[in-house]
């Protein structure tokens, strides 16, 4: 009898061992996930940090990567200006310019690549691969002699503040590229996101209140309006601030 029970007790504490490993084994198994997990967030933490940094140093880096990519893309089966680095936009709203012949086949998320000096626009789609159309940039010969005119009569050391007022990468890159092309004689300070990227339209603010008549021309060229500096925006160190918006 005794050693019956001597035997039953034997047998549970073999159970009872093995359950006490079969435990620990869990308990080890669920500490290497964990560690496993933790290691794999900081590496996934460590790299989207690094590009915060980069993008917060590059401002435009987002836009360049895309220029560099359509390109690339486009590149392999059609010839492209070599010299030149084009402007990109994105069809957000296809309803707004299917009055235009260029856009008449557009969709929503078409790529426009416009080359200002090669005098070519390129519009791709992205998710078809395609290229849906392609036409020269035409230029009105008076809208033409009238800018050079008053790229001429404006006074050099401009210098214009460009903010991205949007979500949508390369917007104040744009609006660089633009008055640049018309007035060659300002000159670029900071080129950096807004405080608020809600910005429903650009706007042009004259920040010394000395360039009224140039800060007007620029609204026109941009197709924003002229405005005072916002609340919540940093005065940059510049004569005129153009804040792009959708």
């Amino acid at each position: 009898m005794f050693k019956k029970n001597t035997e039953i007790l034997d047998n549970h504490q073999i159970k009872d061992g093995k359950k006490i490993k079969k435990i620990i084994s869990f308990k080890k198994l669920l500490l290497c996930i964990l560690i496993l997990c933790a290691i794999v967030g900081i590496g996934f933490g460590a790299y989207y940090y690094r590009e915060y940094q980069s993008l917060k140093a590059n401002p435009n880096l987002e836009a360049e990567k895309e220029v560099k990519s359509l390109t690339s893309i486009i590149g392999k089966f059609m010839e492209l200006p070599a010299d030149e680095t084009p402007t990109i936009a994105t069809v957000l709203d296809k309803e707004k310019l299917k009055d235009q012949p260029f856009f008449s086949k557009a969709e929503n998320g078409d790529k426009l690549l416009a080359y200002t000096k090669a005098m070519k626009a390129i519009l791709y789609r992205p998710s078809t691969n395609k290229v849906i159309e392609v036409a020269p940039i035409y230029i009105n010969q008076q809208e033409m002699e009238k800018t050079q005119s008053s790229t001429n009569n404006t006074p050099n050391g401009i210098k214009i503040a460009y903010y991205n007022g949007t979500e949508i990468a390369g917007l104040s890159s744009q609006a660089e590229k633009s008055i640049k092309a018309a007035y060659p004689n300002y000159q670029t300070g900071t080129l950096t996101n807004a405080a608020k990227n809600d910005y429903k339209e650009t706007i042009v603010i004259d920040l010394t209140g000395t360039h009224g008549k140039e800060t007007e021309q620029i609204a026109n060229l941009l197709g924003g309006k002229v405005s005072s500096l916002p609340e919540g925006e940093a005065k940059p160190d510049a004569d005129i601030l153009v804040i792009s918006g959708k």
